[in-house]
C-alpha cells in the first residue's frame, strides 16, 4: 500500500512535525510504501542545525536521519514553499527533490492514503 504523508507545519510549534514523521517511520516499519511531503511551513523541518533544546522540545532531525533506515525513499519538497521562504534547496538538512505543486498534485492522486499533519 502507497502512504503519502504531507508533513505541513513547523517542527517545534506544536507536535503536528514530530507525530507525522513517527506516523511515516512506524508504517514503514509495517513494510508500507511511504511517500513524504514537505510543504508551506514543514519545509523549516528541513533546516540543518537546529536547537530543540533551547525550546525545551525534542528533536526531530534523528527522525529525519532515520528515514533511509526505514526505507524511506521518497522524500519530496514544495519548490514554491522553499522559496517563500529564501531556502535554497541545497541549504537542507537531508537528501529531498523539490518539485512544484502540480507534480504533487499529481503523485497524491496514485497514494492510496494521504494523512495530513
Amino acid at each position: 500500500m502507497h502512504l503519502a504523508f504531507l508533513l505541513r507545519h513547523p517542527p517545534y510549534s506544536k507536535q503536528h512535525a514530530r507525530e507525522g514523521l513517527e506516523a511515516a517511520l512506524a508504517a514503514a516499519a509495517f513494510g508500507q510504501e511511504i511517500s513524504l511531503y514537505f510543504m508551506g511551513d514543514g519545509v523549516l523541518q528541513l533546516l540543518p542545525e537546529q536547537k530543540a533544546a533551547q525550546l525545551a522540545a525534542k528533536d526531530t532531525s534523528k527522525m529525519l536521519q532515520a528515514l533511509d533506515m526505514y526505507d524511506i525513499e521518497n522524500v519530496y519538497v514544495d519548490r514554491t514553499s522553499l522559496q517563500a521562504r529564501g531556502i535554497p534547496e541545497d541549504a537542507l538538512a537531508i537528501k529531498c527533490t523539490a518539485i512544484d505543486s502540480k507534480q504533487i498534485r499529481h503523485q497524491l492522486a496514485t497514494a492510496q492514503q494521504v494523512f495530513c499533519f
